[in-house]
């Protein structure tokens, strides 16, 4: 399989080096010469320097293409390529990110798909996480969720120091077998086990099961179903859409949201219709008392700096709230964040390159 990426960025970075580990053949393109000199040495990829919005590199690329993937920073650049790519190079599908909600909702209408038959996929970056830490709310236990099979199963990982204790290895061979779920592997402290009899003494667990296997696990292991109380911190795009979902939700929870923008909260207070809004600084601590963060269930710090996301997630959970959830962009801030107690987090980056390699 042949696969064109645009953009050399760290999505793109990662694209190549997953997808040419996976045996596709990679041809990257960018006007950035000196990334492509470096990603050329790291990774088994071809790398090509021109001018992306250039008709004339797609008429006179030699190659067959089965997959073009356009990830630059510009939504109009990604979707102009895709173009291109359809006509010139007559490649099997377009995978465009897209990070302007506006468009974003215009790609989803049924006109707009219909007159743009080029465009394939379109990834948001922002919806995935939105709809990603949606999902771990529903799956109380879980540091870890990732869909499979067009959205049909999921791989979880589970926190399984306690998980057992009402259960004997008999009750939960059963459990398993009755409920389709498929036993992957487990933890203890260091060291990888896929030895099922060894599962009681686990630190982790990682399953496969289908989505509606998953209320029926909560209720084997005892998980309280559901936070019921619920701060977002941030209400950018990704917050904004967090609370669209929750609100639309059939589960009854009540949100409130901390934002930093007065014109932003403005907009959230017209667009929401059952979540409080609070204006003023996360870092300001005497707004705590009165958002009652001590009892939140869950606290979600979902603002643009990785920073601050790791400092209030480690004040909410000393100031007593029951979990949290991070964004954390930076990988190196990633490989502390649970020995700084913060639950779960994820790198929107990672969760766009695994959404966009489903589509392949």
């Amino acid at each position: 399989m042949n696969i064109l990426i645009l953009g050399s960025g760290i999505v793109g970075a990662n694209l190549a080096k997953k997808l040419s580990e996976q045996g596709k053949n990679v041809y990257l393109i960018d006007d950035n010469t000196d990334d492509l000199n470096t990603l050329s040495e790291k990774f088994d990829i071809k790398t090509i320097s021109a001018d992306p919005l250039d008709p004339q590199f797609y008429k006179n690329f030699k190659n067959d293409i089965n997959y073009f993937i356009a990830v630059t920073k510009s939504d109009e650049k990604n979707i102009l390529t895709c173009k291109f790519a359809k006509d010139y190079l007559g490649v099997d599908k377009t995978i465009a990110r897209i990070r302007n909600q506006n468009l974003i909702n215009e790609a989803s209408d049924i006109e707009f798909k219909a007159s743009n038959e080029f465009l394939d996929y379109v990834i948001s970056p922002e919806k995935e996480v939105s709809s990603n830490i949606f999902e771990k709310i529903h799956m109380p236990g879980a540091f870890f969720s990732e869909k499979l099979m067009a959205n049909q199963l999921s791989l979880v990982g589970l926190k399984s120091s306690d998980l057992f204790k009402n259960h004997s290895y008999e009750e939960i061979k059963n459990f398993f077998n009755t409920n389709n779920i498929i036993y992957v592997g487990h933890s203890i402290e260091e060291d990888i086990s896929l030895d099922f009899h060894g599962i009681k003494d686990s630190d982790h667990l990682y399953i496969i099961l289908k989505l509606n296997s998953i209320q029926p696990l909560i209720k084997f292991f005892g998980f309280v179903d559901d936070a019921l109380n619920i701060l977002i911190i941030g209400g950018g795009t990704i917050g904004y859409n967090l609370a669209k979902l929750i609100e639309n939700d059939d589960q009854k929870i009540n949100l409130k949201i901390l934002e930093t923008s007065p014109s932003r909260c403005e907009f959230l207070v017209k667009e929401l219709n059952d979540t409080n809004i609070f204006n003023g600084n996360a870092l300001d601590q005497s707004l705590y008392e009165e958002m009652e963060l001590s009892k939140m269930d869950l606290v979600i710090s979902v603002t643009d700096n990785d920073q601050i996301n790791i400092i209030l997630s480690i004040i909410a959970k000393k100031r007593g709230s029951d979990s949290v959830i991070s964004i954390i962009n930076n990988e190196t801030f990633s490989s502390f964040a649970n020995d700084l107690g913060i639950d779960i987090f994820i790198n929107p980056r990672e969760l766009t390159t695994s959404r966009i390699i489903e589509k392949i």
